[in-house]
């Protein structure tokens, strides 16, 4: 396959990871409706993790895995970032937790300068990301009102700190998941987090407030599936591809995401200052990625299989 090819699956599955998760964000506000947050952060992770684990075990899979990793995953991105974006999302708007969520861009830079020498630390990539969060405050300025829940304060802090805990399972799965079966790293880091998210609920919430309805069933099924099995996965895959700077800024185009599906299911209008703030955004990141080599960073496989069949390539075991 050549390398215009390889370039376009890559390209493709970017694109696919904002187009979902562009939609997480309010399936989590509607699930948050009938589940207290980390109840249903767990039950998401859990379920996800169970299927992940399934599919290797009937993909007669090795289920060994780098252990210290899973746990790093289950704990940072999985447990400590999304109970804290499941807990600050029901305090403020889901455009604003989107908003807020887009500084991970920053942490990412900061982590990679530090960790990995391939991504230094470049004030022109600080000055991109800088000017495209410009963007993303002028899009969405309407959503920045915090509302009057006495808790929108500690809810819009929770979600400026969620995106370090996605940083730090960017970096560490740069640094030791290269050769790893990313199904099964995935199904078991998640089924951690998703264990750890469910005993803290049961420390601090009533599951008697859990509430049995379509919407909520399928907002968990739809965030464990597709939101988180298929979209983790896919991400672990591109790492391999992609620098983790350039996958970080895959959280400032959610926002943008979200607001397409707005305008297409609901005839929400695109203002001229969302038109602005894109653009704005759009050239924050041409700024970030000016002066480094192409994202790609290896010829992609040859076999351009759906992620879940090929996301094993590699050694399926690891010490």
């Amino acid at each position: 396959m050549s390398e215009g090819v390889s370039r376009s699956a890559v390209y493709a599955l970017y694109a696919l990871l904002v187009l979902i998760w562009s939609s997480t964000w309010v399936a989590i506000k509607f699930g948050l409706e009938d589940s207290p947050p980390l109840l249903g952060a767990g039950a998401r992770f859990a379920l996800a993790g169970l299927v992940l684990l399934a599919f290797a075990a009937i993909s007669r899979r090795s289920l060994r895995t780098d252990w210290l990793l899973a746990g790093i995953l289950a704990l940072m991105p999985f447990a400590f970032a999304y109970g804290l974006v499941y807990w600050g999302e029901q305090h403020i708007p889901s455009g604003l937790a989107a908003v807020l969520f887009g500084v991970l861009p920053l942490y990412t830079a900061v982590l990679a300068g530090i960790f990995l020498p391939e991504e230094p630390l470049r004030a022109r990539l600080l000055l991109g990301v800088l000017v495209a969060i410009g963007g993303l405050a002028l899009a969405f300025a309407e959503s920045l009102e915090l509302g009057d829940d006495e808790l929108a304060l500690a809810g819009a802090a929770a979600l400026a700190l969620s995106p370090l805990g996605a940083s730090v399972g960017s970096i560490a799965q740069k640094l030791r998941a290269a050769e790893l079966d990313a199904v099964v790293l995935n199904g078991w880091g998640m089924l951690g987090g998703g264990i750890l998210l469910l005993l803290a609920s049961a420390a601090g919430e009533s599951w008697g407030d859990f509430a049995w309805t379509p919407e909520s069933l399928g907002s968990i099924a739809y965030l464990a599936i597709i939101g988180s099995a298929i979209t983790f996965v896919g991400l672990t895959v591109l790492l391999r591809y992609l620098t983790a700077q350039a996958l970080s800024f895959l959280a400032m185009l959610l926002p943008f995401g979200a607001l397409i599906f707005g305008a297409a299911l609901y005839d929400e209008a695109i203002t001229w200052r969302a038109l602005a703030g894109a653009a704005l955004v759009a050239a924050g990141l041409l700024i970030a990625q000016t002066g480094r080599p192409a994202p790609v960073e290896q010829e992609a496989h040859a076999e351009c299989e759906p992620v879940l069949a090929t996301a094993g390539s590699g050694p399926r075991s690891a010490a």
